[in-house]
């Protein structure tokens, strides 16, 4: 049995056991609040996911956290907001302008870098896309438009969108869920 600070060491030095204890340990609290708040399995998983994928690829600074489960917490916080705020504007539903970038400027300095490590990871994943994929991805995701405002500006059909984003999608995931270890694969998708 490791202490939290030995399992962060063993974490930090890429010990791939100690980092699926870590997410065992945490994965359904933070489900379970993932799910309660967004209200959907599909996204619930795939956000428990994006948090444990965020925690390895910060693996080497988790030595200088203090209070891992408060850091954790505000990971996962921030990660669902930005979840449920991407739901929002699918759905086509007003979201609160500003309030997303005053909570990233909010961030601790070691929560901008993970952000910023998250980004570059997932720009890497949309770049891997083919063109119209990209294209669908980048108007709905990230511009935020719905699927019929991007079906006509790419001059398509609403379902051509829907199925590009689809699997624009599936391969982003893909993409970046191949940066985590297979044992933490393995837990996620059995996360029940």
């Amino acid at each position: 049995m490791y202490d939290t600070k030995e399992l962060l060491h063993r974490i930090a030095e890429g010990d791939q056991q100690a980092f699926t204890r870590m997410v065992e340990e945490y994965r359904k609290n933070i489900y379970t609040t993932a799910l309660r708040l967004l209200h959907s399995t599909v996204l619930a998983e795939e956000t428990l996911q994006d948090i444990f994928l965020k925690v390895w690829l910060q693996r080497k600074d988790l030595v200088t956290i203090d209070n891992f489960p408060a850091w954790l917490n505000a990971v996962a916080r921030n990660t669902i907001y930005n979840s449920f705020q991407r739901s929002l504007k699918e759905k086509g539903t007003d979201t609160t302008e500003g309030l997303e970038g005053s909570i990233i400027s909010a961030l601790q300095p070691e929560q901008q870098l993970q952000e910023k490590e998250y980004t570059t990871l997932l720009q890497k994943a949309i770049d891997r896309l083919p063109a119209r994929q990209k294209q669908t991805y980048q108007l709905i995701r990230q511009e935020g438009l719905k699927r019929e405002e991007a079906a006509k500006a790419m001059n398509v059909s609403p379902e051509t969108v829907k199925h590009n984003l689809e699997e624009a999608t599936r391969k982003v995931r893909a993409y970046c869920l191949a940066q985590l270890p297979l044992s933490v694969l393995l837990l996620l998708v059995n996360i029940k």
